[in-house]
């Protein structure tokens, strides 16, 4: 059966018409537009887990040392969820119906936080 035409006359193709990479691999080629999607979203990446890191932090700061102050907590684990929310969808995780929201596991952890320097 000839490999000339047909569903696998690609891959039958010779290797001295690809481009070759490092160790044999076959490099991957992008164009402009790609690349600078590719960048973009790595900026937009990084701001989203900037934000959601700092959010984290003041969240975890108000938690230790004032933590009957529900209403900042409140507001900032709201928008912590939120920020959390963003990443994972910029990331391309699926939004899980058991995962527990960050704010509230950040509640905790800065709990035990608090019982353990008591």
């Amino acid at each position: 059966m000839s490999t000339r035409n047909g569903p696998h006359a690609r891959a039958a193709a010779t290797d001295d018409s690809r481009p070759v990479g490092v160790a044999g691999r076959t490099a991957a080629r992008y164009s402009r537009a790609e690349y600078a999607k590719v960048l973009a979203l790595q900026d937009e990446v990084a701001r989203a887990d900037a934000d959601y890191q700092r959010l984290r932090n003041a969240y975890m700061d108000v938690a230790q040392k004032e933590p009957t102050h529900e209403v900042a907590l409140a507001m900032i684990g709201a928008d912590m969820d939120r920020a959390h929310a963003r990443l994972q969808a910029l990331i391309g995780l699926p939004r899980l119906p058991f995962t527990h929201e960050p704010s509230s596991v950040a509640r905790r952890e800065a709990q035990r936080l608090v019982d353990e320097k008591h």
